[in-house]
């Protein structure tokens, strides 16, 4: 029990940190068609243009989504539909200076960085690799089963997963990267006809730049209903860095009996919500007196 104890408390000590990092600008949403919702924290809302994200903001994008969210630097991320997408996960990773890592866990992205003289490098994270992009354009796209991504132009690097480090690759223009679940990814020359046709195709053009038009101005999203486990549960099941933010965010959502049966069901897919949903099992347990110590008085004293 003691230990269990212990293994809360450093859960706690290490999110601590990365949930009072969160809501930082992580961009501003400068185009939208189509609905999309915004997770923040514990609350859903209801994306309009003009608002500032913040860090580990969720994006969802709806069947005829389209999204557009650019930054100070000039860079751009756009997003397709039935797309979903994490900003600027907090902590970093790596030790040169990166602009993220922004997080797509299904769907697409097209990331655009601009010559610029910062020398970081955006990083994109998705389930099977991430790509650091220090000027170019790519296009990314992710399945359970497959993540592809499409170098336009510029040179970008890949970090593929491997074991307890990662495998690093050069992806020149117009080389296309693939890896399936479970294997090893692989580049080649040659753009598959399927990832064409069936990319969005507001990603073949450059949409005009509207930051300016947001410039000064402080837009709320509007409040939308409440998430559900199932709205949510690709984010709950997956790395561990992401799940490592998301409780602290969404600790209330515990007290929801529907959520809770979720996160009960499936708590072998995120362990870290088990000192929450049952607080009971990682309290100090009280040391039972021993007989011994408890000695009776003798009948007549």
């Amino acid at each position: 029990m003691r230990v269990r104890h212990l293994v809360a408390g450093v859960i706690a000590s290490l999110l601590l940190p990365l949930a009072a990092a969160a809501r930082e600008d992580a961009g501003t949403l400068t185009l939208l068609e189509g609905q999309a919702t915004l997770i923040r924290e514990a609350r859903a809302y209801v994306l309009v243009e003009g608002i500032k994200l913040g860090r580990a903001d969720i994006l969802h994008t709806g069947k005829n989504g389209l999204a557009q969210i650019e930054f100070d630097d000039g860079a751009v991320i756009e997003l397709g539909a039935d797309t979903r997408y994490l900003a600027d996960l907090p902590g970093s990773r790596g030790s040169p200076p990166i602009v993220g890592p922004h997080y797509l866990l299904a769907g697409w992205l097209k990331l655009t960085v601009p010559k610029r003289q910062d020398p970081a490098q955006y990083r994109l994270d998705t389930p099977l690799v991430s790509l650091l992009l220090g000027e170019g354009v790519s296009v990314v796209h992710m399945t359970p089963a497959e993540g592809s991504l499409y170098m336009e132009s510029g040179e970008g690097t890949i970090l593929e997963p491997a074991g307890r480090t990662a495998a690093r690759a050069a992806v020149r223009p117009g080389r296309f990267y693939a890896r399936r679940n479970g294997q090893k990814g692989a580049i080649s020359e040659r753009l598959p006809p399927p990832f064409v046709e069936s990319m969005p195709r507001a990603f073949r053009d450059t949409l005009p730049m509207r930051l300016a038009k947001f410039k000064g101005r402080d837009i709320a999203p509007k409040p939308g209903p409440d998430f559900t486990y199932a709205d949510v549960e690709g984010w709950l099941k997956s790395d561990r860095e992401i799940r490592q933010v998301l409780v602290p965010l969404w600790r209330a959502k515990a007290a929801d009996p529907a959520f809770r049966a979720g996160l009960v069901a499936n708590m072998r897919y995120h362990w870290e919500w088990d000192p929450i949903v049952f607080p009971e099992k990682y309290e100090p347990k009280k040391e039972e007196e021993s007989s011994s110590a408890r000695v009776e008085p003798a009948a007549g004293q």
